[in-house]
């Protein structure tokens, strides 16, 4: 695992979106190549533990929002906004308003030349038990501390700018 300078871009509006979106930077000095995989926002509402050792298939689970990324070049961003799929919240704009711990992680996913000439990207168990949040050579940032305003509060905010 590679704990780094990951850096979350926060952004209190996103053009017309009425919902926070998230902008994530893959520094060029993590890689030196371009990544596939599944970047992951984390968000969760104690810093009991990192946001990613709080992701669970139950009642006390904190949320996750991912995108797909294919080719991701060092040193550019990608953006989680309110469309990005969620769990348990099924997007970014139903987050309730809030002070939450934030988390970004990239789970590296390996390229597979299929016999039949298909091509699939797929995580692969790196001696971890299939643990997304473990994975050996996965980037993931430092958990940050940042107020998550309701998608009424920036829709407002938006048009008095």
């Amino acid at each position: 695992m590679r704990k780094s300078s990951f850096l979350l871009i926060f952004l209190c509006c996103n053009y017309i979106l009425t919902a926070q979106s998230f902008s994530i930077r893959l520094p060029d000095t993590l890689s030196k190549k371009t990544l596939d995989g599944r970047l992951l926002l984390l968000i969760s509402n104690n810093n009991t533990a990192e946001p990613r050792f709080q992701i669970a298939d139950g009642p006390t689970t904190q949320l996750v929002f991912g995108i797909d990324v294919e080719n991701w070049r060092p040193g550019t961003i990608k953006t989680i906004s309110a469309n990005a799929f969620g769990y348990p919240v099924e997007s970014l704009a139903k987050v309730p308003a809030g002070e939450y711990y934030v988390q970004a992680l990239l789970h590296i996913y390996e390229t597979f030349h299929r016999k039949d000439g298909k091509v699939v990207k797929l995580p692969m168990d790196r001696g971890e038990g299939q643990h997304w949040n473990l994975a050996p050579g996965n980037i993931y940032s430092t958990p940050v501390k940042k107020k998550i305003q309701s998608a009424v509060e920036n829709n407002a905010q938006c048009r008095t700018h």
